[in-house]
């Protein structure tokens, strides 16, 4: 795999050191599998003391589990997870019938995915297309089962901070015209704030590109009503963040937000 496809192999990794833990945010009995006992064991002992990253990860696939849950319990049924990695919430959620979820990714992770969860059926009517992001997608969601005037939701989750920012006002835009009304987009977004930390230096390299600390400027003017959440703030609810908590604009202090988006 290439390094920016490893980094879907380093999630499934800290999810399933989540999974393991007394009292976990959620539970991912595939993470294992996916990311590779040696993998994961390598984690545990780069992830603690003074190398311990905060638990974003962790938070942010707590609260997507959540929004997920509450979006299919209003009738949503058409779900899109763009640079799906290893995420397994086809085969870990319960969803409800005639649910069709799309993953897209680059060919490598999802082969790599398939070939450790041949065994394990998904929960829903599950669609995964080999499609780099930068190439035609919405062409591959629309010759299939996609449905254009349904509501979607879709779910972007540790990508924005790998892509240019162009490609970044493109993906919206492609996502927006496919959007039905009624339509919810669930994201992370790392802020300049955090970019220009020294946090940072924790961030792979390639993962530097992309932030803000004003999320609603990607879809409010595509027509979308927006709510934007501190990660911390989330954290500091679910009673995993171990900094001090400040409010969002506060000058020196390193953001991440997590997005929720209906398009009006």
């Amino acid at each position: 795999m290439e390094d920016i496809s490893r980094t879907a192999l380093w999630v499934a990794g800290m999810r399933a050191l989540e999974s393991e833990r007394d009292n976990p945010l959620f539970r991912d009995p595939f993470a294992r599998r996916l990311a590779g006992d040696a993998f994961v064991e390598d984690l545990r002992r780069s992830n603690t003391g003074d190398g311990a990253m905060p638990p974003a990860i962790e938070v942010r696939t707590r609260w997507m589990d959540n929004q997920v849950a509450l979006a299919v319990g209003r009738g949503i049924r058409q779900v899109v997870i763009l640079a799906a990695g290893m995420d397994a919430r086809a085969y870990r959620l319960t969803w409800p019938p005639s649910t069709r979820l799309f993953e897209i990714d680059r060919d490598d992770v999802l082969q790599d995915k398939h070939a450790k969860l041949f065994d394990i059926a998904p929960r829903c009517e599950r669609h995964a297309f080999s499609v780099d992001l930068g190439d035609d997608w919405p062409a591959a969601l629309q010759g299939s089962a996609f449905v254009a005037d349904a509501p979607t939701l879709w779910l972007v989750e540790g990508l924005l901070v790998y892509l240019p920012p162009d490609q970044v006002t493109r993906l919206f835009a492609r996502l927006d015209a496919l959007s039905a009304t009624g339509s919810v987009v669930l994201l992370d977004v790392v802020g300049r704030s955090m970019l220009e930390s020294s946090r940072a230096k924790a961030l792979h390299g390639l993962a530097r590109q992309f932030g803000t600390d004003e999320p609603e400027t990607l879809l409010a003017p595509l027509g979308w009503d927006v709510n934007v959440h501190c990660t911390a703030v989330i954290g500091q609810q679910l009673g995993r963040w171990p900094f001090p908590v400040h409010p969002r604009g506060t000058p020196g202090v390193p953001q991440g937000y997590l997005v929720h988006a209906v398009k009006r």
